[in-house]
């Protein structure tokens, strides 16, 4: 007799505020220091969520530049972990703190509007380099071109 099929939980969606990942290719261009910075954050993300069993297949990519972005299991880890959100509650703010300090208020508005552009799925951010700029003021966002 065969075996049911094992069923897998439905994905999950993430809403995000703000494209971390692009940020971070600033800084990491800006700061030597940064990317190890960064780097021992993430792997505590990555180790915690391998403890408590999230993978980032369970969640749904919003675009294909989403796609296997710490920001999934690093939500799903707040929504499972005291001794996490603890931890993140933290060292978040140092994080946010040593990030921003690389940036310019218009590169953190330009991520708030490319998280914003995302939600979309066929959505794929064109800008090439890690400037963070539109190539020309635009009222409805970064631009595509």
């Amino acid at each position: 007799m065969p075996m049911p099929p094992v069923q897998q939980p439905p994905k999950e969606d993430i809403a995000c505020r703000i494209c971390t990942i692009r940020l971070e290719q600033v800084c990491y261009q800006r700061a030597w220091w940064f990317r190890a910075f960064r780097e021992v954050l993430a792997t505590g993300i990555r180790l915690f969520a391998i403890a408590y069993r999230i993978r980032p297949d369970n969640y749904k990519s919003r675009s294909k530049m989403c796609f296997k972005c710490l920001r999934f299991r690093k939500n799903a880890l707040k929504r499972r972990s005291r001794l996490f959100n603890w931890l993140d509650g933290y060292l978040n703010p140092i994080f946010n703190r040593a990030r921003d300090s690389l940036l310019t208020p218009r590169e953190l508005e330009y991520a708030r509007a490319l998280a914003r552009r995302a939600e979309d799925r066929d959505f794929v951010e064109r800008e090439s380099g890690a400037s963070l700029r539109p190539s020309a003021p635009s009222a409805g966002g970064p631009h595509e071109a």
